[in-house]
């Protein structure tokens, strides 16, 4: 068996183990560098992700507070349908708005001017007993036919001036039945349009004075205070 002898010539002999350690040394910055910089991208993705979830939850929480309201505002609506006289479980309309059904509501046209012309039938009240007083008689009035509309209002007016001289007042819906319009004639637009800019010009012998929507007196232009002559006819 032979003895390895020491030998101090050895010492310092490993050069290429130190050159390895020294490579691997001055990687370690660029490593570092490199896992700095992808440890930097991911926090940047992250907080991206997590600000694109945090809009996502309060879109999400805007969506169901807009849905609890619109139920709170079903439910009293719904709440009030029942407690109304007018609630049908058979009705389609009960469960459902025109919106929901796509269907628009159909505007009622107005006149531009709501002064009362003519009311087709004077209301009788009933003050006692079961039995409505016998109505009276209309007179008979001259045709208004082959006329053309601004003969027709100023024929009507004429007749209007011709009966409150005598009479003192009409009521609008007593023309008919005082025979200042045939029974049966129905005024058209154009002639309720010509009779209500003739009574309101400055020369007009007579005026209309306007009781509510639906009932209007016809007296002389020269009365200071047509409601007491209305009370004094009528009450």
């Amino acid at each position: 068996m032979v003895e390895e002898t020491f030998s101090w010539a050895n010492i310092g002999g490993g050069g290429n183990q130190t050159a390895r350690i020294s490579q691997l040394l001055e990687t370690i910055p660029v490593l570092m560098r490199d896992n700095k910089m992808e440890l930097q991208a991911n926090i940047a993705n992250l907080r991206m992700e997590l600000q694109s979830q945090i809009s996502d939850i309060h879109s999400t929480i805007g969506d169901l507070k807009a849905e609890v309201r619109t139920m709170n505002q079903n439910f009293i609506l719904d709440s009030r349908k029942v407690l109304s006289g007018s609630y049908d479980d058979r009705s389609v309309s009960t469960f459902l708005s025109l919106e929901e059904l796509e269907i628009e509501p159909q505007v009622r046209p107005v006149d531009e001017d709501d002064d009362p012309l003519m009311v087709a039938e004077e209301i009788v009240i009933v003050q006692d007993g079961f039995t409505a007083p016998v109505p009276d008689d209309v007179e008979e009035s001259d045709p208004l036919e082959d006329m053309t509309d601004e003969d027709i209002a100023a024929e009507i007016l004429g007749r209007v001036e011709k009966y409150i001289s005598e009479n003192g007042v009409l009521m609008n819906f007593s023309m008919k039945k005082k025979g200042i319009v045939p029974k049966d004639f129905v005024l058209s637009k154009k002639v309720k349009e010509l009779m209500k800019a003739s009574v309101k010009l400055e020369d007009s012998p007579i005026r209309l004075y306007k009781l509510d929507k639906m009932r209007g007196m016809y007296h002389m232009s020269g009365d200071v205070d047509p409601q007491s002559l209305y009370d004094e006819a009528f009450n």
